[in-house]
């Protein structure tokens, strides 16, 4: 699809985009230059996600790796004891 820049650099994102890739006002996206292309990706923060990606990640950290779950290492990081 064409989308014509307009002022301020700005572009539309068509409707079908945005309803295939479920983005709302509000929701963030990352732009970046790839090879001669402009990639605008959405970006995914749900706290479901970021789990997912970083399991297991701390057990061979000196500190974390004595903690049973995510939960006591952020309540740690908070200062909660």
């Amino acid at each position: 699809m064409e989308v014509k820049i307009a002022r301020r650099y700005q572009v539309t994102i068509p409707q079908e985009v945005r309803e295939k890739m479920d983005l709302s006002v509000g929701d963030v996206v990352e732009v970046r230059y790839d090879e001669g292309r402009i990639i605008i990706e959405k970006v995914l923060e749900r706290w479901e996600d970021v789990m997912m990606e970083t399991a297991g990640a701390w057990r061979n950290h000196p500190v974390f790796g004595k903690m049973k779950n995510s939960i006591e290492v952020v309540n740690w990081l908070r200062g909660k004891k």
